[in-house]
């Protein structure tokens, strides 16, 4: 069997033997034109590896580029004109491909080489050149959308390590207001500038080691300085992670990541619309019947499937990381606590735990900090708390107190008035089994259960 190697040209393994990679023709050692100042082999911001053309018109050309930061390859839109405005092409391209095995997301503006530059991914990217070349010179016809006026400061955003509205992040991303303060970090909603859209932004301050000066984000002791550190690069590792499902049904995009005011800033899709948690709190804790708990769950299962596929573990499964879009889809949001499942390095797991949901063998991660006996099965175990939570209005039971007490199976009130009630206790005992070898292993396996009883 040949060796496979990387593809300098489109960053696709490909088989040694072959004297040009099949995607895109790229040849070791060949010399390729340079077109308006850009070449093959270019390193821009130390982050970005260009690739191969992919097409070009007379005035515009799309490029492979390759994101060091997020670890994935997407594509680079350069004008020859600077002063040419990107956002009626990024809205034409966003267009084109909305739907389909050629979904285009578009990613950010940045100034790659001393001029704009419109990053996009495409799902699927090969024998698809006509596909940007048709809308690059068409006539901007697409209206300007009104500027978002600046909202006045909430109450949360009184307190000191919040940043004020009207802060502007690396020139591109202005701060609306803040919609969220968590212990590792503080997630404002912004105006990407060069897209014209709203954005959610994800600050890393955790409120335990860090303080603000100012704009500045500064470590508070100089003993907390490694841990501080550490939690940066699990920040970076949570884009890395969330990244790899930019296409992904049912999974927030992630766009781009930034550093400003001595920290780091996840920029991601913003998804207009409430948790199921705070749904539920809405509805006075009345409890969902089991479709309707199904209707919620299901596009959850399916994007952890994918999750999963990619040996990744979301660890963080609950109402509140579960969200339902002003339009009704929904969407499973907040890979902070993400990690790989063959992952040997410590993790900040005990920070992520949430004690109704978290499985038995999430806790001794946080005892040991290396994680142990993490599979599938620990993200339905939380699935499994999740459902009993929508299907009974009443919160999970402690996993403490379970595993200190003689009998260990799930109790369920007397206002539960389901069909097949007995049926649903046994896959609900089964879904948040404490013994892994007795829980439900896989999300397919749980997802068929309930298909099964719904029936």
């Amino acid at each position: 069997m040949e060796a496979l190697k990387i593809c300098l040209g489109c960053f696709r393994e490909w088989e040694e033997g072959n004297q040009s990679c099949p995607c895109c023709g790229w040849e070791p050692g060949k010399e390729y034109e340079e077109i308006f100042g850009w070449k093959q082999g270019g390193v821009f911001a130390k982050r970005y590896l260009l690739g191969m053309a992919y097409c070009r018109t007379e005035h515009a050309a799309v490029w492979r580029i390759y994101d060091k930061v997020l670890g994935i390859s997407c594509f680079a839109l350069r004008w020859e004109d600077a002063d040419k405005p990107l956002y009626p092409i990024a809205a034409r391209l966003r267009k084109a491909g909305c739907s389909g095995e050629n979904q285009v997301k578009l990613l950010a503006v940045r100034e790659l080489g001393g001029k704009d530059a419109l990053l996009f991914s495409m799902k699927d990217s090969e024998g698809k050149q006509e596909m940007p070349a048709a809308v690059l010179e068409a006539e901007d016809t697409e209206p300007e959308p009104a500027e978002d006026s600046v909202k006045p400061e909430a109450e949360e955003q009184k307190r000191e390590q919040v940043l004020p509205s009207g802060t502007l992040l690396d020139g591109r991303y202005r701060i609306l207001e803040c919609i969220g303060i968590g212990g590792f970090g503080i997630l404002y909603l912004c105006r990407d500038l060069g897209l014209r859209r709203m954005v959610a932004v994800k600050e890393y301050f955790p409120a335990e080691w860090a303080e603000r000066d100012e704009t500045y984000v500064t470590v508070k002791k100089s003993q907390m300085l490694e841990a501080y550190w550490y939690g940066m690069q699990s920040f970076y590792k949570e884009a890395r992670i969330s990244a790899r499902f930019i296409h992904t049904p049912h999974m927030v995009t992630i766009y781009d990541v930034l550093e400003a005011n001595d920290t780091v800033y996840l920029v991601m899709e913003y998804i207009s619309g409430i948790s199921v948690g705070r749904a539920m709190r809405a509805r006075g804790y009345q409890p969902y019947s089991t479709g309707e708990m199904a209707e919620l769950l299901f596009p959850v299962m399916e994007a952890l499937e994918a999750v999963h596929e990619e040996k990744i573990i979301h660890s963080d499964i609950s109402p509140g990381n579960i969200m339902r879009s002003d339009e009704g889809e929904i969407f499973l949001i907040d890979m902070g606590a993400a990690k790989y499942a063959l992952d040997s390095q410590p993790a900040l797991s005990a920070a992520f735990l949430k004690l109704d949901y978290a499985a038995p063998e999430q806790y001794r991660t946080a005892r040991e900090g290396i994680p142990k006996d993490e599979g599938p099965w620990t993200d339905v175990y939380a699935l499994g708390a999740t459902m009993y939570y929508l299907l009974t209005g009443e919160k999970p039971p402690d996993v403490m107190r379970r595993l200190g007490a003689k009998d260990t199976a799930i109790r369920f009130s007397g206002k539960c008035r389901w069909k097949h009630r007995r049926k649903w206790k046994k896959l609900l005992n089964r879904a948040m089994s404490l013994e892994i070898r007795e829980r439900i292993g896989t999300v397919a396996e749980l997802r068929e259960g309930v298909r099964a009883l719904l029936k």
